[in-house]
């Protein structure tokens, strides 16, 4: 039963990524390695809000948060495609899955519960500017003081682009168990703090 699903996730994302080629910005799903590259980092031993995980697609990542074990009523998944969105509901009953944009998230996301982790996929190189900056923007409005930030770039030598100052790198690894190759960056929210 696995590789019917399977083969339909493949064929919803091509689907999509046809439709709507700079928002999905990848010709395939994340790799297993990429999706627990980035979930490693994830501290569930000070885990106390929501963790947002930021352009979803078919849910490897999804599922490496999961099954790493950060509790479902924790778990914001946030995707822009309509189809896609359905498609995490399904496969991942019980989470809160919510289909906008990242620029929206401050209208969509319960600020009353802090966010200590934002795991994001968002294909920022393909994105517009303005567009970048206005998630970006989000990001740094949402993330809790000494929350971090997950991203991961295909850009093996630059960096994350319009990163707030208050950020600091805190991690940076290359996943080579990918199509493409990938690198993870993690950054640590510096504001709020002494």
């Amino acid at each position: 039963m696995r590789p019917n699903k399977s083969l339909k996730e493949r064929s919803l994302f091509l689907r999509e990524l046809i439709r709507t080629p700079g928002d999905i910005g990848a010709l395939c799903a994340s790799s297993p390695a990429l999706a627990k590259m980035m979930v490693d980092a994830v501290p569930l031993w000070r885990l106390r809000g929501q963790v947002l995980e930021l352009g979803a697609g078919t849910g490897p990542v999804t599922k490496a948060l999961i099954d790493r074990g950060v509790p479902k009523e924790r778990l914001v998944v946030v995707e822009k495609s309509e189809a896609l969105a359905l498609c995490l509901r399904n496969q991942f009953p019980g989470t809160n899955v919510l289909c906008c944009g990242a620029e929206e998230l401050e209208q969509h996301v319960n600020r009353s519960v802090p966010v200590d982790v934002i795991v994001s996929s968002l294909p920022f190189r393909s994105l517009p500017k303005e567009l970048t900056q206005a998630i970006m923007n989000q990001i740094a409005s949402i993330l809790a003081p000494r929350g971090l930030y997950i991203q991961f770039t295909y850009a093996l030598l630059g960096e994350i682009p319009m990163v707030p100052q208050h950020f600091r790198k805190v991690r940076s690894r290359v996943v080579f168990k990918n199509i493409p190759p990938a690198k993870v960056v993690v950054f640590q929210n510096q504001r709020g703090q002494g």
